[in-house]
């Protein structure tokens, strides 16, 4: 009986430190006020954010190396430094950023990990807190990122409908049209942008790499062009900010059009007199490499795919998908893919790690490339070493192969992969099969 007390005693006591350690932040705060205690409180800011302060106690062997893998592991993983700041200013968090707080605090209940609270005891995301992120996290989006096209039950999802279309200059985009399809482009007169970016085969070409002047082969995956406009940034490691710049590159660059610089393609176009014409109408100077490049990117702005059947869900048709797709969306949550894949096109708001738990390269089979670098080449910062632009998943079932790499042909191999390589899951064929038949309801039209 005097142990059973005393266990009893300990219990009590641990309790009564739980809840004075794990104080909820002052009602009287603002929302964002209240968020950022949390996550100070929680020790988020420790792993979480580059060149954080340690504890005094991370110099204690055991703990210590606790708390150094904890950090390795968590800043590799989630980079939450910008977002603390932007909150503090009251601006707009990253839709990825929100989708992998809901999911790791709230859904899955998973942050703090066991092994990091069992150290810090201040460190529990309490049921009370979890309603105060819940709350902060739905009037964020229904702020910054207005779900208006989704009916009511699904506003606060983590990715939303397509609008129909874009405000873009009619005239511009014709000739920017035209000039897509145009192979006076290339330096051989043999590519246009429409032979990478098939708008038939989902605004790529289902080759592992690009086929460019005189036959020269790219080194990376073609992505698509449709929705491209959504893109936190361009090309796999974002090195071109805009549609505008990765257009301008493309062609004078020799592996795709194979132009030392616009000179010979606006010498080329001039002796089309039509053309000519039109952009002396449409820009002040006329034919130059700028308006070459602006009237595509205002073409490439009408590409969107609205209306697939998933939107058709999202904006209140329970019959536009069936019982095994919305078990896929389900799937595609709960395996934690709507946390980089969010937002607008499902994706392209992110550079992530590829092969956060596993070894992606050291497993594929070949050497490892430049391209392989991925950011790293753009920032030369080693935190982005081998990540990579989060590929947005509308039209995916039409852009095979997959990956940066195209190393993947099938759409159930890439998300075989994704589960061992980005969540760690081993995910059953038939969750697999299922996962599938929702992104084959992200084809547009």
């Amino acid at each position: 009986m005097e142990f059973t007390g005393i266990i009893m005693a300990i219990a009590l006591v641990m309790i009564v430190i739980y809840y004075l350690v794990n104080t909820i932040p002052p009602a009287g705060s603002s929302k964002d006020a209240q968020v950022i205690a949390i996550f100070e409180d929680a020790g988020c800011i420790t792993c979480h954010q580059k060149n954080s302060n340690t504890p005094f106690y991370a110099d204690i062997p055991l703990i210590g190396q606790i708390i150094k893998n904890d950090r390795a592991n968590g800043y590799r993983k989630f980079n939450i430094g910008e977002s603390l700041d932007q909150i503090k200013k009251e601006e707009a968090v990253n839709e990825v950023i929100l989708a992998k707080i809901e999911m790791a605090t709230i859904i899955h209940d998973v942050m703090p990990p066991a092994g990091y609270y069992l150290i810090h005891w201040g460190a529990s995301v309490t049921p009370a807190k979890q309603t105060i992120l819940r709350e902060w996290i739905k009037k964020h989006r229904e702020k910054f990122y207005p779900n208006t096209l989704a009916t009511d039950s699904l506003k606060n999802e983590p990715v939303r409908p397509l609008p129909s279309s874009l405000t873009v200059n009619k005239r511009k985009a014709a000739l920017g049209k035209e000039l897509f399809y145009d192979k006076r482009l290339s330096a051989d007169n043999t590519v246009s942008c429409a032979s990478c970016h098939n708008p038939d085969k989902g605004g790529a070409n289902n080759k592992q790499y690009a086929e460019g002047a005189d036959k020269r082969l790219g080194n990376v995956n073609t992505p698509t062009v449709y929705n491209a406009y959504f893109n936190i940034a361009q090309a796999w490691d974002g090195h071109s900010a805009n549609i505008k710049e990765l257009v301008r590159e493309h062609i004078i660059t020799s592996v795709i059009m194979g132009n030392d610089s616009f000179a010979d393609v606006i010498e080329r176009l001039q002796k089309d007199e039509g053309l000519k014409k039109r952009f002396d109408h449409l820009y002040e100077d006329g034919m130059t490499g700028d308006a070459i490049t602006d009237a595509i990117a205002e073409f490439e702005k009408t590409l969107l795919t609205p209306d697939c059947s998933f939107d058709k869900y999202l904006k209140g048709d329970n019959y536009a998908i069936n019982k095994k797709e919305i078990f896929g969306y389900e799937l595609f949550k709960s395996n934690k893919c709507a946390t980089c894949h969010a937002g607008i096109i499902f994706g392209g708001q992110s550079f992530e790690l590829m092969g956060i738990y596993n070894d992606y390269f050291g497993d594929r089979g070949w050497e490892i490339t430049a391209e392989d670098l991925g950011r790293f080449n753009y920032t030369a910062e080693e935190y982005d070493r081998y990540r990579f632009k989060v590929p947005g998943l509308r039209n995916v079932a039409l852009t095979k192969p997959y990956f940066h790499d195209g190393s993947r042909q099938t759409l159930s191999d890439a998300i075989a992969a994704m589960g061992t390589y980005q969540t760690n899951r081993t995910i059953s064929d038939e969750e697999i099969n299922a996962i599938a038949a929702f992104l084959e309801t992200l084809t547009g039209e």
